[in-house]
């Protein structure tokens, strides 16, 4: 049973995506020095793709990440940028065989 903690922003994530997260800060920190892990997800609400998404985690330079929208995940620091934060808000990030999903509320 996966132990499941949730941001201040309303995101709900596993302990398996926290893993995740920290394996790829701890493979790409060090070639990204003053930058920050962003995490990029578009839901489409209408349209034929209505109901597809897709995410992607990104370095931003850290003096464009406003402190508000930082959130720490286990031990990484990621930005999360208002309009994910309310698209990912009751959603729960996992990882699932190498990749992660996200599970609706």
């Amino acid at each position: 049973m996966p132990v499941l903690s949730k941001l201040t922003c309303g995101i709900i994530y596993t302990d398996t995506f926290e893993r995740y997260l920290q394996q790829i800060h701890a493979d790409q920190a060090e070639d990204n020095p003053n930058q920050i892990l962003t995490f990029e997800y578009v839901r489409c609400a209408s349209g034929t793709l209505k109901g597809k998404s897709w995410w992607q985690l990104i370095w931003t330079p850290i003096e464009a990440a406003p402190d508000f929208r930082r959130h720490k995940i286990g031990h990484v620091w990621v930005y999360i940028t208002k309009q994910v934060q309310h698209g990912l808000r009751e959603r729960c990030l996992d990882c699932q065989n190498g990749m992660v999903v996200v599970l609706p509320p």
